[in-house]
């Protein structure tokens, strides 16, 4: 699910949050940082586990009006074909799902969540893809597919009473949105109808690497502050690193350490990253100036020996 860009951004997050942060010991930053990956999970199966929610409370809602004194016919034989949507049935016996939702423990019923599914699966009966999705007469995994994946996009991703119990959970969570959204589409739309209990959900790391990637660029950038400090100052004339942009120095610490420590990321990779980043992270005029400054300490670090890039075509690259 995390792209090494995302990664980065984390990774520079946690690193400014460390950099003003009173407590400076560096196993409580890792576990920080370890803390906010782990958020982006979280979102995921938050997502996830919100239709399943939806089914439920539909369950519920159908069994009550069983109980009227005076029931209609509707209320004795209802349409259920939302409650057994194939996709809510593939996800409610994923071994994946049941395990990582439960070390989670994400709370729906405490009452604000209650009223966000409430809300959520009002607005979903009360429209007309409801109502065309419940009378289609079809029966296929390829509609429910659809239809899940045209109510997360339409009433559950930009829910307003969601987006708060988000905010509430994660500082962060707005930076993660985008991400977590394709991964849930992705998901939804992977099931076919040979998915069983195994079938794989998509994992926060696409391998072991990156979460070692995350907290090396973490560690390495804290402990050789001052040999990347060193640097920056040798190309820049007037100024003090210390009156730079902190964000600018934080972003271009963990550049150098990247070019130094990281020897399968290929230069020019690194350089476009923290130029990317810089945009969203730090000041309007940090693209150019962190450009100018990385191109100058990189080509330094090259004629120095110091840059060892391997694999085919990464020498010096």
């Amino acid at each position: 699910m995390l792209t090494r860009r995302h990664i980065r951004i984390k990774t520079f997050q946690a690193l400014y949050a460390y950099v003003f942060s009173n407590n400076k010991e560096l196993l409580k930053g890792e576990k920080e940082l370890a803390f906010s990956l782990n958020k982006v999970n979280e979102l995921y199966y938050t997502f996830l586990s919100s239709f399943l929610e939806l089914k439920s409370f539909s369950e519920e809602k159908l069994e009550n009006s069983k109980k009227k004194i005076r029931p209609t016919e509707d209320d004795l034989n209802p349409n259920t074909k939302f409650v057994y949507n194939k996709v809510f049935a593939l996800l409610e016996k994923n071994k994946d799902y049941n395990r990582e939702y439960s070390k989670m423990k994400i709370q729906w019923r405490t009452e604000g969540a209650y009223n966000v599914i409430r809300q959520i699966y009002l607005n979903v009966k009360n429209s007309d893809e409801y109502e065309e999705y419940m009378n289609s007469g079809g029966d296929s995994l390829e509609e429910d597919i659809e239809f899940t994946v045209l109510i997360f996009k339409n009433y559950i991703l930009n829910n307003e009473l969601l987006q708060d119990v988000l905010e509430d959970s994660s500082i962060f969570w707005n930076d993660d949105l985008d991400l977590v959204a394709l991964s849930v589409i992705k998901t939804i739309e992977g099931f076919t109808v040979k998915s069983d209990e195994n079938h794989d959900l998509i994992p926060l790391f696409k391998d072991e690497s990156d979460q070692e990637f995350a907290m090396k660029l973490f560690k390495q950038t804290i402990e050789r502050e001052k040999e990347c400090n060193d640097l920056i100052r040798g190309q820049i004339k007037n100024w003090d690193v210390e009156r730079l942009a902190k964000s600018d120095v934080i972003l271009m610490n963990m550049a150098i350490i990247e070019v130094l420590e990281f020897p399968s990321i290929p230069t020019k990779v690194t350089m476009n990253e923290y130029i990317e980043i810089s945009k969203f992270y730090s000041t309007p005029k940090s693209k150019g100036f962190i450009n100018g400054i990385l191109d100058k300490i990189f080509k330094q670090l090259q004629a120095e020996g110091k840059v060892n890039k391997i694999g085919r075509g990464l020498k010096n690259k």
